[in-house]
């Protein structure tokens, strides 16, 4: 049974990519589950926005960029 996720289906917004976002960070997830749906979501802001591998390339609009780098950087180490 396949299980429909819908990043595949639609492009979500910054604001709904936002929520999502927040959703993990305030969930009871352990760290390792809580990066791995980070990367995902970064993974789909690659994709959807068109990021560079070189976040120097501002090739992304500055809100764009915005919450990649707030994603990236509350990913568990």
């Amino acid at each position: 049974m396949y299980i429909l996720d819908y990043s595949e289906v639609f492009m979500r917004t910054l604001k709904q990519i936002n929520a999502v976002y927040e959703k993990i960070m305030d969930s009871d997830l352990s760290d390792r589950v809580k990066s791995l749906k980070l990367q995902k979501l970064l993974n789909e802001m690659i994709r959807t926005y068109n990021i560079p591998a070189n976040m120097s390339d501002q090739n992304a609009t500055d809100d764009v960029t915005a919450l990649y780098r707030k994603i990236s950087e509350s990913i568990p180490r």
